[in-house]
């Protein structure tokens, strides 16, 4: 008996012990050290407090990519894009503007709207090529603070574009990103429902590798009153984070306002 209570204190103390080295200055150098851009990056809250904790760095970081993989995209049950419209509507609240490119043309103006998102309408383009969305991006990356690209299926949107052109395209798309003050995110749909799979991503444009962050949208949930969602939850993943540790998972909410459809 003395002997377990002797093991039972002494694992109090290690606990105690590694409570207080966990959180001594000194221990935080090798997160430093294994993420040292973690410390310089400005980041864009998105309001969603699980996702910006398992960000690690507190929200999507400025002047880089971060991936939103869903499982599908539609105008009438767009989680991804209910996110993005949310996080969107954060942006507006600190007088920041925020825009959308929607190339895969699923993204719903109403659905924003009631996601808090004010004049939806006037902040989306719908370009009718790759070439005229990156030049849009390229416009938008001047003045807004939050960028979504909502792209659906990436292999099926640059099925038709050269290897070379495919080259320029990312040439452009590393500037455009790496000299702005903008956070940039990428809504994809893998055509081979596994985010991991690189054949989700044509040769010559390899987002899943350009991505700084990466998040995999999972268990979705709606809920409806009559024909009308009123709710939405699903858990989102960090499988990568070149600013904090991969795997942690987010649990988000989102209440959807009523209002008349214009």
């Amino acid at each position: 008996m003395a002997a377990q209570g002797t093991r039972k204190i002494r694992q109090v103390i290690q606990s105690v012990a590694r409570i207080f080295t966990e959180s001594s200055p000194q221990q935080a150098t090798p997160m430093r050290a294994k993420y040292p851009n973690a410390d310089n990056i400005s980041v864009q809250s998105t309001g969603l407090r699980p996702l910006d904790r398992a960000l690690d760095i507190g929200g999507l970081p400025l002047g880089t990519i971060t991936e939103l993989i869903g499982p599908g995209v539609t105008p009438i049950s767009g989680g991804a894009t209910s996110i993005a419209a949310r996080i969107a509507a954060k942006v507006q609240r600190q007088q920041e503007v925020a825009t959308i490119i929607d190339l895969s043309r699923t993204f719903d103006v109403y659905q924003a709207e009631r996601c808090g998102l004010v004049a939806p309408q006037l902040l989306l383009t719908q370009p009718n090529t790759i070439f005229a969305a990156i030049t849009a991006l390229e416009n938008a990356s001047r003045q807004a603070r939050f960028i979504t690209v909502v792209m659906g299926s990436v292999n099926h949107l640059l099925s038709d574009v050269e290897p070379d052109s495919l080259i320029i395209l990312l040439r452009r798309l590393h500037i455009i990103t790496r000299t702005s003050e903008s956070a940039f995110l990428f809504i994809t749909t893998p055509s081979e429902e596994d985010p991991f799979n690189p054949l989700n991503y044509p040769a010559g444009f390899p987002l899943s590798e350009i991505a700084n962050i990466r998040l995999w949208l999972q268990n979705e949930s709606w809920t409806h009153n009559e024909s009308l969602a009123t709710a939405y939850k699903a858990t989102l993943t960090v499988i990568k984070n070149q600013f904090g540790v991969a795997g942690k998972g987010a649990d988000v909410r989102i209440k959807f306002d009523f209002g008349q459809k214009l």
